[in-house]
């Protein structure tokens, strides 16, 4: 009965406290940090190279104000009963080989979590303000973690976990990248535990826990990961090149475009993404069109391709063209992950439909056409609905499973303009949004399949592609 009881107080404390967290990128290079981790011995090490996924360097940051410890005292606190700083409802320290104390190096424990998922880890490191364990085989991820605690200014301590690990199946990938659920209890794990330790060291804790994050992809796919990744692409790329024979649009064959403005005001939570949280306005182009192209009355998938200039920054060079697909999809938890035909453009809702990984988080992105403009799915009465106003819809993200946040609005301005005979096409693989990677097969498959698709519209004698205007910046 305890683990029933311990999720329900976990899930209850992750929505009062630890879901609100903000999370920051570390912008460290990642690859790099795992390189300088020296290569452990002894039997079960279950270290970072042995991992599958994605590299993840995390960090835990509370400081701490007023403490009568020094950094080494509150380190020897924390060692001698890790328990006492644990979430213990959900993650139970168990020692299970070395003298009972003090921790020390070789000794060994296994942290029982929820189902069947104990975690083993070995003590490899210990210094005066500082120890590091090491994951041993059977954890869920394969890496390593450091508790420290460092002097700061005025008399005042930080405490900071840091980690680099990646998961340690396919199956603990899943539940982090995709479900997310080990996700969310590492979070809750380690927010709880700095907030704990900060209890412990007698101060006041400054303000909230800092959770920063730095994720990189590595290249280390399995034969049959590839081959099925391979097999996936070379089946949508051929499907859509002969459907582009028939029709050099397979998609979206007839359109109308828009000049729109992004008045972007970021959200409560910073994401480490400019797209996300910079306050600025841009200038782009928008296209609005039905997917199969049935007559109007009858419902159909409606798609908002939208294009703008990224301003240059000091770290990432040149503008550079940015590129975002949408089409109607639900807005629920389960809808937002599928296609849904609508009969008007607005009000109603456009989505994503695949992800963008944001830091150690895969988002959605959408757009929601407000309620108070009624235009039927049909391109003659959206032309003459713009040309009297322009039509507002809000820019939103959330992830997975979380709520629609609004960091945004999309202005669609009039007069509309065909593009009957010059082509206005989008590859958001070759036009990516800084900073928002896609994440998931099928985000990977997008780019060679619109290159197949293009090239072969290009071989069929399709339309010179319409001139790129040079969207503007316009200062907030």
């Amino acid at each position: 009965m305890r683990w029933p009881v311990g999720m329900g107080l976990a899930a209850w404390r992750w929505l009062r406290r630890s879901r609100g967290v903000p999370r920051r990128r570390l912008h460290t290079e990642v690859e790099s940090e795992i390189d300088r981790l020296p290569q452990r011995g002894g039997d079960r090490v279950q270290g970072p190279r042995q991992g599958v996924g994605p590299l993840y360097q995390r960090r835990y940051t509370v400081r701490i104000a007023g403490s009568p410890l020094t950094a080494a005292e509150l380190i020897d606190r924390v060692a001698a009963d890790l328990n006492a700083a644990s979430p213990v409802e959900v993650a139970v320290f168990d020692k299970t080989s070395g003298a009972s104390r003090p921790l020390a190096i070789g000794d060994e424990y296994v942290v029982h979590m929820p189902g069947p998922w104990n975690c083993p880890v070995r003590v490899v490191e210990r210094a005066p303000a500082s120890f590091r364990l090491v994951t041993l085989s059977g954890h869920l991820e394969a890496g390593e973690i450091e508790f420290r605690v460092d002097e700061a200014r005025e008399d005042g301590l930080v405490f900071i976990i840091e980690s680099w690990a990646r998961s340690g199946d396919r199956l603990a990938e899943i539940l982090y990248e995709g479900v997310g659920i080990a996700k969310e209890m590492q979070l809750h794990m380690w927010t709880h535990f700095c907030t704990r330790v900060a209890e412990l060291s007698g101060g006041t804790m400054i303000g909230d826990v800092e959770v920063q994050t730095e994720r990189v992809d590595v290249a280390d796919a399995g034969q049959g990961q590839q081959l099925v990744e391979h097999a996936v692409t070379a089946a949508f790329a051929r499907t859509f090149a002969l459907a582009a024979r028939l029709r050099d649009r397979p998609l979206h064959p007839k359109g109308l475009v828009f000049d729109a403005a992004l008045v972007l005001h970021g959200t409560s939570q910073h994401w480490g993404v400019p797209f996300l949280d910079e306050r600025t306005e841009l200038r782009g182009e928008v296209r609005l069109s039905r997917a199969i192209g049935l007559p109007p009355p009858l419902p159909d998938l409606l798609g908002l391709a939208l294009r703008w200039r990224q301003p240059s920054t000091g770290d990432a060079g040149a503008e550079a063209t940015a590129e975002l697909l949408l089409a109607t999809t639900g807005h629920t938890t389960l809808g937002r992950h599928l296609l849904r035909p609508a009969t008007h453009w607005s009000p109603t809702f456009y989505g994503s439909l695949l992800a963008y990984q944001a830091g150690d988080r895969r988002i959605l992105l959408g757009a929601v056409a407000r309620r108070h403009q009624t235009v039927p799915a049909d391109l003659a009465a959206l032309a003459r609905s713009v040309d009297e106003q322009p039509l507002l819809l809000d820019l939103v993200v959330a992830t997975g499973f979380g709520p629609w946040e609004r960091f945004g609005e999309l202005r669609i301005l009039g007069p509309a303009r065909g593009d009957d005979h010059e082509s206005m096409r989008f590859n958001p693989a070759r036009n990516p949004i800084r900073g928002l990677p896609p994440a998931g097969l099928f985000q990977q498959v997008r780019g060679p399949t619109y290159d197949a698709v293009q090239h072969t519209a290009r071989r069929t004698g399709d339309p010179r592609p319409a001139q790129r205007r040079q969207p503007e910046r316009t200062a907030p």
